[in-house]
């Protein structure tokens, strides 16, 4: 039977005994409840007969069963609740001296070992120590565990774990959390990257952070109570409780506003103060994504933080899960087009700042990524002995870093993630009793800047002039448009950190890369080094003037060709440049290091399985390092490297190394497609051929073992079935006074192909009408694009160019529409004039399966969307192997 205590404190009912949840366990807070009367009101029976010690401080009780303590830790089994550990709450005057420390800790391990435990500790409410149990009793002495981190669920189960201190593989946790986010809202990657990593920071948080830090009503643990509880308590649903009272809270510990304290920083780049404009969290999905009251997705919202219990603690982060967190979120995500435009693979990053040797930066100096994305070149170095650990420190509230490491970009949303991302790579500091949230924030606000002052020129508004020792980073590739930037200098008045913009960046080429190249010469200091990702069309473009002003500023140290498809989203050709900021212009230039990487370590498909035998970068990372420090050994051991002569890199010439290889070795070193004697090319194509055709030949018996019993003639023009609709007209213009992240879609010949990127509100005045279900859409016009249909998934908008059709009923599979669409637009034989508009559409008749009862055959309809889903795939091989087929070079 229960005490009175067990019972006023809700710890009973008729289902038994049971605690407040406390993370994976259950919390018993008691004081007046001795473990005899514990047990009777059903606690497991683990208590020892007897404990021997020798306690020198602490008095243990004559009976066992008679100890009181103030706080167990159970989970919950079988036969009920079982120990698991316990805690001892002292006021500061009763640990304030080393005997009173030793009575508590003797205290607390007499329950441990009462109860047979592992872990046993004791706090005076703002510093926890934790007994090794199972030691002390062996030695039979003290043996404290050596964390100092503050009480709480996490800390727990990382300390009951058979590996403390261990983390899992993030990408199960990463996967979930997205399909999850995205069933529930439909929102792009970028909103569900924000939405993980928003809960991901209060999970860290909770787990790290102190409670008078962050008190317990607004941690992870205290969501994770039943709807029916949680109500109670609270009043409201979790996820509303979030909303209105954590997510403040976490904006007060991290506010918007932080101001930049190194004195020398906004100097840099010419201003007088600089100020870090966000917190850490802004991108809640549930709130941004969706017309919906924000309580309808609590149960999606209470199936994320259940996937996040699960995971296990974020309480000791290694490397590797720093190194991954972003990367494993944003290659499992099917659109995560977008995002790798400003996303640099890790396999990339590390061996960059290798061959950068931070090691060799002096105190004070600067490493600057000027378009910083998620913050990857300036935080990773600080995860490694040969560059960066421990840079920074902290006293009182403050923070200071030996070498300054500043990444700067202009998208707020990307700055949200790099905070984060720079909070995360300090979750030692975070976790350190001494190290204030103060400090944290001055860290992070001195590392990551935003310049969104001007959205169209970000950095380049404001140019650090011979500043700094290094940079490291991916600046953005636009070449298309791009004259709008230029237009944008033209309309900045007045100097900037000292120069008129207009003539600063008045140095020719193609693409915001061009500018960035010039922001990146100016930027380093003499002697200075630049570690740069760039297309390989800027390296080969004909124009000499930018390559001349570049060379009379820089030289060209290396050229590394990177392989195609090393960056997710795209096989356009890259390269590693690194430049040398000359000291005059008379200065012999030295040789350049060329090289070809075939392999980064990791599979370069979706998947990127690391394969760590297979790192050409890596191997091309170490013999630069040696040839910088004047050992050539590594280079004439390798095939992939050459030293070329300055002069092969002049303003007249192309910048590209293959060229340095035969046609022969690059053969061999299998970078280019080997010539083929015809009667080899007549085997392999009459193989392909005879492979498809099978194929074929197996899709056309799937259609016709599909061919419906009966259908029924349904006009598209039918608005009891379908709405038909036109875009709205969106200029080029639009698209750039208005950007954000809706996409718009116009009469391209490829479904991927997006007019540009704009603001959902601006969108919204206007009229548009906006995708957010399947829905088919036809191309209107277009030289080449009239009758293409395309099923579009994603929250966007279409031009005035492109007509959607939406079926009313969930009884028309959208796929199979566009199938059928597709069917009777190629028999009527459209073209540019005959132009496919609206009342052109509505005429379209098209045939849909039916069952014995005359309604719609949605299954029917559903294999036939995927029987001709691969047709469709066999024309892409057809046209790769043609593609492939005048790529070959005969013999």
């Amino acid at each position: 039977m229960p005490n009175e205590e067990l019972v006023q404190r809700g710890n009973f009912d008729e289902s038994g005994l049971k605690g407040e949840r406390f993370g994976s366990y259950e919390s018993l807070d008691l004081g007046a409840t001795t473990l005899a009367a514990l047990g009777r009101a059903g606690l497991v029976n683990v208590l020892a007969a007897s404990v021997d010690y020798p306690f020198q401080y602490f008095k243990k009780p004559a009976r066992i069963g008679s100890a009181k303590p103030d706080r167990l830790i159970c989970t919950r089994v079988a036969e009920g609740l079982r120990p698991v550990a316990v805690l001892e709450m002292k006021a500061p005057n009763e640990i304030d001296n080393d005997a009173k420390m030793a009575r508590a800790a003797e205290q607390a391990l007499f329950y441990g070992l009462a109860l047979g435990l592992s872990v046993a500790a004791f706090s005076n409410g703002s510093k926890t120590f934790y007994v090794n149990v199972v030691a002390s009793a062996q030695a039979e002495q003290l043996v404290y565990i050596d964390d100092n981190r503050p009480w709480g669920p996490a800390v727990v189960e990382d300390l009951l774990s058979a590996s403390p201190g261990q983390v899992k593989d993030p990408t199960a946790l990463a996967e979930s959390v997205w399909q999850i986010i995205w069933h529930a809202t439909k929102a792009e990657p970028k909103e569900c990257l924000l939405t993980f990593v928003e809960i991901f920071m209060l999970k860290f948080l909770s787990d790290n952070l102190p409670a008078n830090e962050l008190p317990t009503r607004f941690r992870f643990e205290t969501l994770l109570r039943d709807d029916a509880s949680f109500r109670q308590a609270h009043g409201t649903l979790q996820i509303d409780y979030y909303v209105t009272d954590i997510r403040p809270r976490i904006k007060t510990l991290f506010p918007d506003s932080v101001i930049v304290d190194d004195e020398g920083l906004p100097r840099v780049f010419g201003l007088q103060t600089l100020v870090s404009k966000t917190s850490i969290i802004n991108g809640f999905a549930f709130l941004r994504s969706s017309d919906q009251n924000v309580s309808a997705f609590n149960s999606s919202f209470m199936e994320i933080l259940e996937a996040f219990q699960n995971f296990g603690p974020l309480t000791s982060i290694d490397p590797e899960f720093k190194l991954r967190l972003y990367e494993t979120f944003l290659r499992r995500s099917a659109r995560q087009q977008r995002l790798g435009q400003f996303f640099t693979p890790r396999n990339i990053v590390r061996p960059m700042v290798q061959m950068a040797q931070l090691a060799k930066v002096p105190d004070g100096g600067i490493v600057l990524d000027p378009a910083a994305g998620v913050g990857g070149f300036v935080l990773e170095p600080l995860l490694f002995e040969d560059s960066l650990p421990d840079n920074y420190s902290f006293r009182g509230g403050s923070a200071k870093a030996k070498v300054r490491a500043v990444g700067v970009d202009v998208d707020k949303d990307l700055h949200i993630l790099a905070k984060a991302n720079t909070l995360l790579h300090l979750a030692e500091s975070v976790r350190d009793p001494s190290v204030t949230v103060a400090a944290l924030n001055k860290a992070m606000a001195n590392t990551m800047i935003l310049m969104n002052e001007n959205e169209m020129l970000g950095t380049l508004l404001n140019p650090v002039r011979d500043a700094a020792d290094i940079i490291l980073t991916n600046p953005p590739y636009v070449t298309k448009g791009s004259g709008i930037y230029k237009d944008a200098v033209a309309e900045i008045v007045g100097p900037r950190n000292g120069v008129d913009l207009h003539d600063y960046y008045d140095v020719g080429g193609l693409g915001v890369e061009a500018l960035f190249l010039r922001y990146i010469s100016g930027a380093l200091k003499p002697g200075g080094r630049a570690f740069i990702v760039v297309p390989l069309g800027l390296l080969n473009r004909s124009e000499p003037r930018p390559k001349k002003h570049l060379l009379d500023e820089c030289n060209i140290v290396a050229a590394i060709a990177l392989p195609r498809k090393a960056f997710f989203n795209t096989a356009q050709p890259t390269y590693i440049l690194v430049l040398e900021r000359r000291y005059t212009e008379s200065d012999p230039r030295p040789d350049v290091f060329c090289a070809i990487a075939r392999s980064t370590g990791e599979t370069l498909d979706m998947r990127r399985t690391p394969t760590p035998l297979e790192n050409d970068l890596q191997t091309i990372a170490d013999a630069f390092v040696a040839w910088s420090e004047g050992d050539d050994t590594l280079i004439d051991s390798s095939d992939l490297i050459k030293v070329e002569p300055a002069g092969e890199f002049s303003e007249a010439k192309r910048w590209d190394v293959p060229r340095f290889w035969s046609d022969d070795e690059l053969v061999e070193l299998g970078v280019r497609v080997p010539p083929i004697e015809r009667g080899e090319f007549v085997d392999e194509m009459a193989e392909s051929l005879r492979e498809l055709l099978g194929e074929l030949e197996e899709a056309q018996a799937e259609l016709e073992s599909l061919a419906p019993d009966s259908t029924v003639a349904v006009a598209v023009g039918d608005e009891a079935i379908f709405t038909v609709r036109p875009g709205k007209r969106v200029r080029h213009k639009d698209v750039l006074d208005h950007p954000g992240d809706l996409p718009v879609y116009s009469c391209f010949t490829r479904a991927e192909v997006e007019k540009g990127r704009v603001d959902e509100a601006w969108a919204r005045g206007i009229g548009a009408w906006l995708i957010d279900r399947p829905t088919v859409t036809v191309n209107a016009t277009g030289a080449s694009g009239v009758g293409i249909v395309f099923v579009r998934e994603n929250r966007s908008m279409i031009t005035d160019d492109v007509i959607a059709v939406v079926p009313k009923t969930d009884q028309i599979d959208p796929q199979y529409l566009a199938t059928a669409l597709s069917s009777v637009i190629a028999r009527g034989d459209f073209q540019y004039e005959a132009k496919l508009y609206s009342g052109r559409i509505k005429q379209l008749v098209i045939d849909v399966p039916t069952l014995d009862d005359g309604s719609f055959d949605l299954e029917l309809q559903r294999k036939i969307g995927r029987a001709v889903g691969r047709v469709q795939q066999i024309q892409d091989r057809i046209t790769d192997l043609g593609i492939w087929s005048k790529a070959a070079r005969l013999i």
